[in-house]
């Protein structure tokens, strides 16, 4: 667990091409939708193969992972970006790993402990070790932020997993005084799928932490055998009303976790397209390329989680991006192409990224995030991810329009601002924005939460590429945009 996982000597060089980039005869026009469709497939159908082995940080899958996309890059034109002439391409990127140990929980209401399934509840630390004795429990609903320090500090914050910036939400808890998270799943699935990815350990950037917090997850029956089944029904209504106000839940918990400590150096990918114009700033265009390594459960025969959509998807894309734009006329300012990694564990590889830039920052004039996009069939609208939050809407529904494409659903696109590495560019000043047709799609997003989302199931035969060739096209029409000094000043 101690040793520091490295990338094979010689990777960086890049030296000798082993062949393995996936090729294919373009069909007589490379921008027809059925050939983009095809070169993503071939994409993802390796980088989502079981070779791969679900492309965990620190694994010979992360070798393997990197060395074809890097291959592909520069096959496509693309050069290293990092500025780092000891790494080239690859941007190290130091974790703390924190893999489970040993928990344990006990709840009293007025000195009398309660009983509940244990194998329902499962708790988490990133530190060595983690106590809490008999603090109080709070239900904080969707709240996070907004709570003062004095309504939180030492207790026990209980919310459900519905809430789709729960991630966010968990900071602002930790940050403002919380003792302890727990998070309530009210899909069994769900709840198993989570404790299955979180069994293997956490990460966190090296030197980062939030000391001796405790993190938990909950099953259904857990919590109805604590509070009560008519309770918790009355709990998830009231944290939808709009005056909602945290709700003491008359209980005390007692709560440790330990867990074992270890290193892993993991790396972001990052290159570029050069411009004729140096000084003008820059385009950039991200995907993260990390999923879980193997979770699926133990009795089960296939345990690796290849993450087909989540995120084999957005590489494709992405590398398909670099081949057709590096094709085309030079543009005035150049476009980074970047491959984050440990996105599932809190942006980890987009927040390294914001700490040391390889461009100032504020150079950067507009960023495109692509995530989980194999979802939606050809002929729809797209949903942008961060509208209202830059500065780039009126010139990016322009560029959409002139495509023949609508925007919707801009509602549920809001839920998954902070979910993806657009918000770790978004925090550090960074107008970056995820334009999507598989978030325009509500009814197939959730299906495919509830179905295939971090599983063993996500994998190539279940993919929906029409939208998503549509979206390359319209990704490749928005680089031009702002890559250019005339359209975009």
């Amino acid at each position: 667990m101690g040793a520091i996982f490295r990338l094979v000597a010689g990777m960086a060089a890049l030296s000798a091409l082993s062949g393995c980039v996936a090729t294919r005869t373009a069909g007589p026009d490379p921008l027809a939708a059925e050939t983009i469709e095809a070169d993503l497939r071939d994409h993802i159908s390796i980088l989502a193969s079981d070779e791969f082995e679900g492309r965990k940080p620190g694994t010979e899958g992360e070798r393997k992972t990197l060395r074809y996309l890097a291959e592909a890059w520069q096959a496509a034109g693309l050069v290293s970006a990092t500025n780092d002439p000891a790494h080239p391409w690859f941007a190290p990127v130091d974790l703390d790993l924190r893999a489970p140990e040993s928990s344990s929980a006990r709840f009293s209401r007025r000195g009398r402990y309660l009983a509940y399934p244990e194998s329902r509840l499962k708790l988490f630390t990133a530190a060595r070790r983690a106590l809490i004795e008999d603090a109080p429990v709070l239900f904080v609903g969707p709240l996070g932020g907004s709570l003062e320090q004095p309504e939180l500090t030492g207790r026990v914050a209980v919310l459900f997993a519905e809430n789709d910036a729960r991630a966010g939400q968990r900071e602002a808890l930790v940050a403002n005084g919380a003792a302890a998270v727990l998070t309530i799943f009210t899909d069994n699935a769900q709840f198993e799928n989570e404790a299955l990815a979180r069994a293997n350990g956490g990460f966190r950037l090296t030197g980062e932490s939030d000391g001796a917090v405790v993190d938990g997850i909950m099953a259904m029956d857990a919590a109805e055998a604590l509070f009560g089944g008519e309770r918790v029904a009355a709990l998830l209504e009231q944290a939808r009303r709009a005056d909602f106000r945290p709700m003491p839940l008359d209980l005390k918990a007692t709560l440790e976790a330990r867990s074992t400590p270890g290193t892993v150096r993991t790396h972001n990918l990052i290159a570029k397209l050069p411009g004729s114009d140096p000084t003008a700033g820059a385009v950039m265009l991200l995907a993260h390329w990390d999923h879980f390594g193997t979770c699926g459960d133990e009795s089960s025969t296939d345990r690796v989680c290849n993450g087909a959509v989540d995120n084999a998807s957005g590489l494709a894309v992405l590398t398909e991006l670099a081949r057709r734009l590096a094709k085309g006329a030079r543009m005035d300012r150049d476009v980074y192409f970047v491959a984050t990694t440990a996105e599932e564990w809190g942006l980890l590889g987009a927040r390294a990224f914001t700490r040391d830039p390889p461009l100032p920052l504020e150079s950067i004039v507009a960023a495109f995030n692509i995530d989980t996009i194999a979802l939606a069939p050809a002929g729809g609208p797209v949903a942008i991810v961060g509208q209202n939050l830059t500065t780039l809407d009126r010139e990016v529904e322009g560029v959409i329009n002139s495509a023949g494409r609508k925007v919707e659903q801009r509602d549920y696109a809001a839920r998954f601002v902070r979910r993806q590495d657009g918000w770790a560019l978004l925090q550090s000043d960074v107008p970056t924005l995820m334009i999507s047709s598989a978030f325009a799609r509500p009814d197939l997003m959730q299906r495919y939460t509830a179905e295939r989302y971090h599983r063993a199931n996500d994998e190539i035969g279940a993919l929906e590429l029409g939208g998503a060739a549509e979206d390359v096209l319209l990704h490749m029409a928005l680089v031009r945009h702002f890559a250019s000094k005339v359209s975009h000043p």
